[in-house]
C-alpha cells in the first residue's frame, strides 16, 4: 500500500482542548490535546489577536508530522497555510530531516526527503512582543531523573518555578502516566503545576502494522512539538521561559551513514534543534519567549552524580518508554539500571528493580550496543558510549557480576589504551557554551551542577 496525500481537514477549539483532524488518503485520524489547567476561551479573549491562531496551526502543522511514518506523497496543509510563512515549512524539513533519520535508516529508505507540501497561500513573518511577562520559568517534569535533578537545581538557586507535566498516547496509559508523573513532582515546590494529556488514535490503533506491515513503526517528532503546544501555558501563565531537561549527550547521534549523515535518535533533544526551534519563534512567533535545554552544560554522567544528592527520588523516578515505571527489558531500563547501580548503594536500587539486568541474556546484545562494539548504539536516549562504559567500570570496581560485566572485561577493560582519567573528566565536566540558558538564568546556576 501506498500513501499519496495526508491532509489536516480541521481544527477544533473547545474549552478546555484541541482536536485536530487528519487524513491519510480515504482513512481519518484525531490528534486531541488537553488543557487540564486552561480555559481556551478566555485565552482566546487575551491572545487572540496576537498570534494565538497562528500558534494553533504551528500545532497542527508538527502534530502532523507523524503521518508522515507511511512516506506520503503530499502533505495538504491549505486550511492553515495563510497562518504560517515561508520559514515555518523550512522549519518543518528541517524537523523532519533531524528527527526522521532513524526511519530513513530502519527502513532503507535512501532517496524520499519528505512529501511535497501543499498550499494555497502564506501568510507572512510576524514576532509579537507580549506584555505581562514574569519570570518564572516553566519547567518540564516527564518523571525521569533528568526532570528533578534540573527542578532542584532552579530550588537551589531560589529560582520559581511552574511545573507542567505531559502525557501522550506514545507511554500508554493517561492516568498512569500523570499518577507516576506527580510522585516525582512531590519532591519539589513549583509555584504552580499544569498538565497537558494527548490522546491519539493513530498511535493507539493498528493501522500501520496492518496496512503497512514492513515499515518499522510510527516516528513522532514528540519534543518539537511538544515546545509548540507548551506555548500555550507560556502565554496563559505570563511565562518568558521555558526549560526542558536535554542534556550534552543528547547531542550525540546513534551512528553516521554514508547515505544519511547522522542519525540521532535523540535530534529532537539536540542543542542544534533547540537553536531553530528557539530561532523561530522568536522570529515569527513571540519575541520574547525562549525555550532552553537547562541541562545542555552537562552529559548524562554527571547528571547521575548529581542525582545522588536526591537517594530520597530513587523510587519514584521512571524513564521507561516500554511499560512504565521499568520493564527491565529495554535498553532505557538497562542504561538507567547501569548507571542507577554505579552511583548509588546496589541495595537501594534493588528495591527498586529487584533484578540483576547485567545478568540477562535478552539484554545482552543491549549491552554489547551501549558498549560500542556494534554498528550502532540502540535508539533510545542513552548517554554516549564512553558514559556507559565509565558506569560499568564503576559497577566491576564494586564487585557487581554477571554476563554483561563478563562481557565488558574481555571487550572493552582488557583494552589497555583506554584512557579512563581522560574519559571522567570529560564526563564529569561543565561545559559553559553551546547552550541556550539565558545568561541570568545561568549565572544563578552555573555552581550547582
Amino acid at each position: 500500500m501506498s500513501v499519496k496525500t495526508i491532509a489536516l481537514r480541521e481544527i477544533k477549539i473547545h474549552q478546555h482542548h484541541l482536536d485536530l483532524l487528519y487524513t491519510v488518503d480515504e482513512f481519518s485520524f484525531t490528534t486531541k490535546i488537553f488543557y487540564h489547567d486552561l480555559d481556551l476561551n478566555e485565552l482566546d479573549r487575551r491572545y487572540g489577536d496576537r498570534g494565538l491562531d497562528r500558534l494553533y496551526a504551528h500545532i497542527a502543522l508538527f502534530e502532523g508530522m507523524k503521518f508522515c511514518s507511511v512516506y506520503p506523497e503530499k502533505y495538504d496543509i491549505s486550511i492553515i497555510s495563510d497562518r504560517l510563512c515561508e520559514d515555518a515549512l523550512t522549519l518543518f524539513n528541517r524537523i523532519y530531516c533531524g528527527v526522521f533519520a532513524q526511519h530513513w535508516y530502519e527502513n532503507n529508505v535512501g532517496d524520499y526527503r519528505g512529501p511535497q507540501l501543499i498550499y494555497d497561500r502564506l501568510g507572512t513573518s510576524e514576532a509579537v512582543e507580549l506584555g505581562d511577562r514574569n519570570d518564572i520559568i516553566l519547567a518540564a517534569c516527564g518523571g525521569g531523573k533528568d526532570s528533578i535533578v534540573a527542578m532542584k537545581m532552579l530550588e537551589e538557586a531560589n529560582l520559581p518555578f511552574a511545573s507542567f507535566q505531559y502525557s501522550h498516547s506514545i507511554y500508554g496509559q493517561s492516568n498512569l502516566q500523570h499518577r507516576l508523573i506527580s510522585r516525582v513532582l512531590k519532591h519539589v515546590r513549583p509555584v504552580r503545576s499544569h498538565q497537558i494529556s494527548i490522546y491519539d488514535d493513530f498511535l493507539d490503533c493498528p493501522f500501520v502494522s496492518l496496512y503497512f506491515p514492513q515499515l518499522s513503526g510510527i516516528t513522532v517528532p514528540e519534543t518539537p512539538v511538544s515546545v509548540f503546544e507548551s506555548l500555550i501555558l507560556m502565554l496563559a501563565g505570563g511565562y518568558r521561559y521555558l526549560s526542558l531537561a536535554h542534556e550534552k549527550s543528547a547531542n550525540t547521534g546513534n551512528l553516521v551513514s554514508d547515505s544519511l549523515g547522522e542519525v540521532n535518535h535523540q535530534w529532537g533533544k539536540s542543542y542544534e534543534a533547540e537553536i531553530e526551534l528557539n530561532r523561530y519563534i522568536q522570529t515569527n512567533l513571540f519575541s520574547n519567549l525562549s525555550y532552553f535545554g537547562i541541562l545542555q552544560p552537562i552529559y548524562e554522567y554527571r547528571i547521575f552524580e548529581k542525582l545522588t544528592q536526591y537517594p530520597e527520588v530513587l523510587g519514584d523516578i521512571h524513564s521507561c518508554n516500554i511499560e512504565k515505571p521499568w520493564c527491565k527489558k529495554c535498553p532505557k531500563c538497562a542504561y538507567v539500571w547501569t548507571n542507577l547501580m554505579a552511583f548509588f548503594d546496589p541495595d537501594r536500587v534493588d528495591a527498586v528493580f529487584g533484578k540483576n539486568l547485567f545478568d540477562d541474556p535478552d539484554l545482552l546484545p543491549v549491552y554489547e550496543q551501549m558498549l560500542g562494539l556494534t554498528e550502532h548504539t540502540p535508539f533510545e536516549c542513552l548517554g554516549e558510549i564512553d558514559e556507559t562504559r565509565l558506569a560499568v567500570k564503576s559497577c566491576v570496581e564494586k564487585g557487581l557480576t554477571g554476563k554483561a560485566i563478563d562481557l565488558f572485561r574481555d571487550r572493552v577493560l582488557s583494552d589497555e589504551e583506554i584512557d579512563w582519567e581522560g574519559i571522567a573528566a570529560k564526563y564529569r565536566g561543565v561545559y559553559d557554551r553551546e547552550h541556550a540558558i539565558p545568561e541570568a538564568i545561568f549565572m544563578r546556576i552555573a555552581d550547582k551542577f
